[in-house]
């Protein structure tokens, strides 16, 4: 049974955030089967393949707690349903263990069930066929986790085409990020936090740039070049796909804070806030590319990771007890709107996929800079 184990002598932000995430803000038995736990998930997993061995039961076990209470209840019947599946995926190819591999393979029937547009992309939403930057990391963490235990093609060729038909709807070549959606039948909208009248009524698409939604295709983007082969023809698609979305941001960052902004291309505009997890998830990309030398002028992006790293703790950092940080600037969960719709979305402290990323971004970075060793 997972039980408390406390790092008493953490050295890094990195480490006492880390310890408040899993002891105190989602301990394993209370994970609950959402999106927005899986990206916490996936920092817990990220941190057993990179601590040390005395540190790997540790964290082994609270992904086993976790999928373990919730494997009854477990369905992928959304694309944010699927998410947090990745874990049954990573216990199966860690473990051996039937009973996980079995979990992870009806995750992939109720995957191949959810509706799709008229083009062939995943909805976001079942009842109103829309395409959304979201949804990429939602299926793609579980896809190429089943990709990492199975060796199966099969899952890289169904990311891969997902991820040709929301980009030619969704990227704008001219700035080299993502919109946040577009919708496929010109009527119903999704009316639980984003407005009706979204879609430009020529092109049906959204017309910003939302931060966190790009930062998701970022990650899984990093994360899809450090899983495929260098030579299968994927990596040079997801890399080239990665150098297009990284290209802006230098210019984009604000050099004070080390942050992104929640409506990054507009990091001038009255109203706009600087957003912490976009900047966890643009500084993780900009990382992976480095470590790969996709990046021309690598020392300015090299700058970019470094006042990132400094000013989320400096600005989105807060102390939660004596021996705790958590996160802060967080904007909430976003569906898709106008600009006065984002720039009036509220931040908060604290949020799972925020927690997850930063933890994702600073371990890989403390271990790049030779700040920790693993």
């Amino acid at each position: 049974m997972f039980g408390l184990m406390s790092f008493a002598h953490a050295q890094t932000w990195v480490d006492s955030l880390s310890n408040f995430a899993h002891e105190k803000y989602l301990p394993a038995q209370q994970f609950k089967w959402t999106w927005i736990n899986a990206p916490l998930l996936r920092a817990i997993v990220e941190q057993y393949e990179k601590g040390g061995n005395q540190s790997k039961d540790y964290y082994l076990d609270y992904v086993k707690t976790a999928m373990d209470n919730k494997a009854k209840r477990a369905q992928g019947s959304r694309p944010n349903t699927v998410a947090p599946a990745h874990g049954f995926a990573f216990l199966a190819k860690v473990l051996g263990d039937e009973k996980y591999a079995k979990l992870a393979d009806k995750i992939y029937v109720d995957y191949l069930k959810i509706p799709r547009t008229s083009v062939g992309g995943i909805t976001h939403l079942a009842r109103t066929p829309e395409l959304w930057d979201d949804t990429m990391y939602m299926i793609g963490v579980y896809l190429l986790e089943m990709y990492r235990y199975t060796g199966d093609e099969k899952y890289l060729q169904e990311l891969m085409s997902q991820f040709a038909i929301h980009r030619e709807k969704l990227l704008d070549p001219n700035v080299g990020l993502w919109v946040h959606g577009w919708d496929d039948n010109n009527s119903l909208r999704c009316t639980i936090c984003g407005q009706r009248d979204w879609p430009n009524v020529d092109t049906r698409r959204s017309e910003e740039f939302w931060g966190r939604g790009n930062g998701w295709i970022v990650v899984l983007l990093s994360d899809m070049i450090k899983t495929i082969p260098q030579e299968n023809p994927y990596w040079q698609d997801a890399s080239a796909y990665l150098t297009e979305m990284l290209t802006p941001l230098p210019a984009l960052q604000d050099t004070n804070s080390g942050h992104w902004f929640q409506l990054p291309i507009k990091p001038q505009l009255e109203g706009n806030y600087i957003e912490s997890s976009s900047t966890a998830m643009f500084s993780y990309g900009i990382l992976t590319a480095l470590q790969y030398n996709l990046l021309k002028d690598a020392p300015s992006y090299q700058k970019c990771i470094d006042r990132a790293y400094i000013g989320l703790r400096k600005y989105s950092l807060i102390p939660a007890g004596e021996a705790y940080l958590n996160t802060q600037n967080v904007c909430v969960g976003t569906c898709i709107g106008n600009e006065a719709y984002y720039l009036n979305r509220k931040t908060t402290t604290g949020k799972s996929y925020a927690l997850g990323m930063f933890i994702i971004f600073g371990l890989n970075y403390e271990l790049e800079m030779g700040i920790r060793s693993n």
